[in-house]
Formats: structure tokens, C-alpha cells, sequence
């Protein structure tokens, strides 16, 4: 893998935002308001529609947040499943290949917070915070997930900007590596 996979979802993501920014100034604009014929905004006043947006942007925003953790976490499992090939260098190689397709299957199987803790005390030694952030993410990203449990709210307030920095500093860092 020698590519960064974050970027085109952090594309699609300034896509979304200036997507919703030009709905916004398309409802309070009566010469932009042809913009939004097809769509469902023009059945609605002004104040619905733009609700309708603000409240589409909050939960964009948390999607993106769960997008960019699971392109990550695609990323990674499959960077430790390339870098574990040197598994087949194992003799007899009668022995190599099962033991590098165990290793691929359960890559699949170990929870991400195993993953960060192997990063943590290997390629991060000296920059652990980020895999600290990385975790808060994750945490945010489960919240998510599952429903946002009003229960078990997360412990801080993940944005996808936030995730994208966090997340792609872990991808470079990796692709280097």
C-alpha cells in the first residue's frame, strides 16, 4: 500500500460542507432559490430548510467522522498483513504460508484498540499522544455507530477535521515505515 486512502474522503468531505453552504445561501437568496427546485428544501419555509441543512451538516459531520476511521482502519490491518509477509521467509516453507494466512486471518479479528496499543509501542514510542487521540476517536467513532447512545455519551467532541489530522499523521507515518 503506497497511497494515503484519508484524502478522497476528506475530498468528499470539504465537497459536503460547501455543498451545504451554497443550499444555505440558495434558501435566503430569492434569485438562487431556482438552485433548489428538485430538491426537498423548497417545500419547506425558509427556517424548516434551513434546519433541515444545519441538522443534515451535524450528522454529516459524524459520518464522515465514522468514514475516516474505517478507511483507517481498512489501511491498517491491511499494512500489518503486507508487512507480516516476511512471515513466508520462515522455514520449512512447507510451514511459511500457513502461518502467514493464520496471521492475515486474524489481523482481521484484533480489536482497534489492540492495533493502536502495537502502533503505541512500536512506531509511536515518541509520539503516543497522537495514538491517545487516535483512541478518542475511536471511542466517538463507536458512539456513532451504535447509535449514539444518550447513555454513554463519548468524552469529548470528535469533528471530522480533528479525525482527518489525527488519522492521516498515523497514515504518513505508516507509509514511511
Amino acid at each position: 500500500m503506497s497511497s494515503n486512502p484519508l484524502k478522497p474522503v476528506w475530498d468528499a468531505y470539504n465537497a459536503s460542507k460547501d455543498a451545504f453552504r451554497i443550499a444555505k445561501e440558495a434558501i435566503n437568496h430569492p434569485d438562487k432559490v431556482i438552485l433548489l427546485k428538485k430538491t426537498h428544501l423548497r417545500l419547506q419555509s425558509i427556517t424548516d430548510a434551513e434546519t433541515s441543512i444545519i441538522q443534515s451538516a451535524e450528522i454529516t459531520e459524524d459520518l464522515f467522522v465514522l468514514s475516516l476511521w474505517s478507511t483507517y482502519e481498512r489501511f491498517v490491518r491491511i499494512y500489518l498483513q503486507q508487512k507480516g509477509a516476511t512471515l513466508q521467509a520462515i522455514q520449512p516453507n512447507v510451514l511459511a504460508n500457513p502461518i502467514y494466512a493464520y496471521f492475515c486471518d486474524e489481523v482481521e479479528f484484533w480489536k482497534p484498540n489492540q492495533i493502536l496499543d502495537l502502533l503505541k509501542k512500536t512506531l509511536f514510542t515518541t509520539n503516543s499522544h497522537m495514538i491517545g487521540q487516535a483512541k478518542q476517536i475511536l471511542a466517538y467513532r463507536d458512539w456513532i455507530a451504535h447509535g449514539k447512545n444518550p447513555d454513554k455519551q463519548p468524552s469529548s467532541n470528535i469533528t471530522a477535521p480533528f479525525s482527518y489530522k489525527i488519522l492521516n499523521e498515523i497514515v504518513e507515518t505508516l507509509l514511511l515505515n
